[in-house]
């Protein structure tokens, strides 16, 4: 048996619509400015617009309401449902163009080393400057990567063995797979190796962020209550499916790729990295109307304390890492809007 309408829930769901539409335009309006897609953000906005679809459905089914008003909510879940299915493909578009700049870095620098200046003429010897043959030819310099990624994590400040014992240690009372989902990104920060200078900062700064939000949830208010009562209606998850793990890899991969120029030395832009910083900080997923807003909210705090830090700090190399950090955090929280499981957890945390 449907309920009656009411005029207050219509207006809900009318400011939702509202909400989501302006989010898809930042949406468009901030990639168009970054010149890519995330598609970490795409699936999270997708999930948002079928919650949101449902929900207009809901009413619909609702006796009482108006004819014309049912018109224009028809319409309006047709042009949802149209978004709902061209979201996936934009999504899978944005996932090959990732692999394909990965792909297409290599490339070039094989490209390079094929460019290398080649001997005129058969058995011709290179020659200086004054026309001298040298007797030994000079090695070619091979150029060193600039940053790599290796299978073991090294947990070179103990943050890793010291976090996994934290949640094993409060597993026996609170639900953990939201903690897990950010101890993996730390696991995954710690996979990465670089000559640089700079690697002990670009690695252990984002892990002391990581860090304080898996302490946040499990030792302070209002996360370890909220995992506490998740316990009781919802059977203990301590790992993650290997759709979130990829997610996290892109995340922490594309983390390295913004600090290549800081690892190879080279010249900094780092208010072009603030204003990235605080692009990726103005369209941080907060998700629909159903989700416990609380726990997102800490981990709007975290990116906001990166963002001024890469404002205030004096030095640029740290400005540079604090404003990827804030873009990494931003991409980690869309990337657990864009899974289902993790959403839902934060669905059954909402009273």
């Amino acid at each position: 048996m449907s309920s009656e309408f009411r005029m207050e829930d219509l207006l809900d769901r009318l400011l939702l619509i509202e909400t989501l539409n302006s989010t898809l335009i930042h949406f468009i309006l901030s990639s168009q400015v970054a010149g890519s897609v995330d598609p970490d953000r795409v699936d999270s906005l997708t999930q948002g617009l079928m919650r949101t679809r449902k929900w207009i459905e809901e009413t619909l089914s609702h006796e009482g309401i108006p004819a014309s008003t049912a018109n224009i909510l028809g319409l309006v879940v047709k042009r949802l449902s149209q978004l709902e299915s061209l979201l996936p493909k934009l999504s899978q578009k944005a996932k090959e163009a990732e692999q394909r700049s990965a792909a297409q870095e290599i490339l070039s620098l094989l490209d390079e080393s094929a460019r290398r200046p080649a001997a005129t003429g058969e058995g011709a010897q290179p020659t200086g400057a004054s026309g001298i043959v040298p007797l030994v030819e000079a090695e070619p310099e091979e150029e060193t990567e600039p940053y790599r990624k290796v299978e073991i994590e090294d947990d070179e400040w103990g943050l890793i063995s010291q976090t996994s014992q934290l949640i094993r240690q409060y597993s026996k009372r609170c639900h953990v797979l939201l903690p897990t989902f950010w101890f993996e990104a730390l696991r995954e920060l710690h996979k990465y190796q670089s000559p640089s200078p700079f690697i002990a900062d670009a690695i252990q700064i984002p892990a002391e962020f990581l860090t304080r939000i898996i302490r946040g949830l499990l030792t302070e208010a209002p996360g370890a209550r909220l995992l506490q009562d998740l316990m009781s209606s919802r059977p203990q998850e301590n790992t993650l499916s290997t759709t979130e793990m990829e997610r996290i890899e892109r995340a922490v991969a594309k983390y390295f790729a913004g600090l290549e120029d800081l690892l190879k030395g080279e010249e900094l832009h780092v208010q072009e990295k603030i204003s990235e910083a605080q692009t990726a900080f103005d369209g941080f997923g907060w998700g629909g109307p159903e989700l416990e807003k609380r726990l997102i909210k800490r981990i709007n705090q975290r990116c906001e304390e990166a963002l001024q830090s890469a404002e205030s700090d004096t030095d640029p190399h740290r400005q540079v890492i604090y404003a990827e950090v804030t873009k990494l955090l931003c991409k980690l929280q869309h990337a657990i809007l864009a899974e289902p499981r993790l959403r839902e957890i934060l669905a059954q945390m909402k009273p």
